[in-house]
């Protein structure tokens, strides 16, 4: 479960370039580097889309807004298969108490919780080491050959573009000592560090292809073998959302200024012509089955 400070660097929304260098703990090699969550990348490699309905626990104060601009675009959200009933209520990294029912295209399951990065254009980020941590899904050794191209292509990178700068140095020292450092190497220098960002990616792009089979392994096995997880909630990193129900929990009971919420977002569901039911504070335990039994309704139909 996430601490505090997790959601807030969650939602600091870093630069790419950020993400790109940032490498958590280069001495560890590629299992720092951070993963671009790519909605257009993952089509390339696998066309066949799961799409399917996925939950979100919103704000009760303009998370119904916020996210009904984000229908049908490209950017990522964070959603679930399963979650416990207190945390539809309080939230994750909002107030909580309302839960959206969508449908969606899937990019990453995973059974726990991923500890994604954003980045200030709504991509996500995952860190590399959550990878090699995912191989329950049959992948076994295999993933051994995606770290290592990995730290191939890091080398070929700093070599390729710190050469001209620091000489020898750049195949001499330690790489991703070298690569963490990049920008300051570079000296800011916007086009060059846009060189290296593309290049970046495209050598991502390319070993995940190469390895598409175990990746997709990782990517993908929970939703399609078990959408049930022990922990406190799954995640799915999903976009291309359509809004299908809106479901509201109702604090009016216990907190009565919270009533002016509750109806604000009734009639804006309304507007949006989303059907809406709203559940008792008595009733989230029932809330959790109904989100758990359409998962599994679903997955089911995936297996026939």
């Amino acid at each position: 479960m996430k601490s505090f400070i997790q959601h807030l660097k969650e939602f600091a929304q870093y630069s790419t370039s950020d993400l790109v260098f940032m490498n958590n703990g280069q001495g560890a090699g590629s299992s720092g580097l951070m993963i671009p969550i790519s909605g257009p990348m993952f089509k390339r490699i696998w066309p066949d889309t799961i799409r399917t309905t996925v939950f979100h626990v919103a704000d009760r104060s303009g998370g119904l807004k916020s996210l009904a601009r984000l229908e049908g675009g490209k950017k990522t959200i964070s959603a679930f298969f399963s979650m416990m009933s207190k945390y539809m209520e309080g939230g994750i990294a909002t107030s909580g108490g309302v839960v959206v029912e969508m449908e969606a295209d899937v990019l990453v399951s995973a059974s726990d919780d991923i500890m994604s990065q954003v980045d200030n254009k709504g991509r996500r980020w995952v860190e590399m080491s959550w990878f090699a941590n995912a191989q329950r899904y049959g992948t076994g050794p295999k993933f051994a050959a995606v770290e290592r191209e990995l730290n191939v292509l890091i080398r070929d990178l700093v070599v390729k573009h710190l050469t001209p700068i620091i000489g020898n140095r750049a195949r001499t020292e330690l790489e991703f000592y070298l690569w963490g450092d990049m920008k300051k190497q570079l000296k800011g220098d916007g086009r060059k560090i846009a060189a290296v960002i593309k290049d970046y990616f495209d050598g991502v792009e390319k070993i995940i292809k190469k390895n598409s089979e175990v990746m997709e392994n990782i990517f993908y096995g929970y939703a399609k073998s078990k959408r049930q997880t022990e922990n406190s909630w799954d995640e799915q990193i999903v976009n291309n959302i359509e809004i299908t129900k809106v479901h509201l929990i109702d604090f009016t009971t216990k907190a009565p200024s919270l009533k002016d919420q509750l109806d604000g977002n009734k009639e804006y569901a309304k507007s949006k012509k989303w059907p809406v039911k709203v559940w008792d504070t008595t009733e989230t335990m029932n809330l959790e089955i109904y989100t758990r039994e359409v998962a599994q309704a679903e997955r089911e139909m995936m297996a026939r």
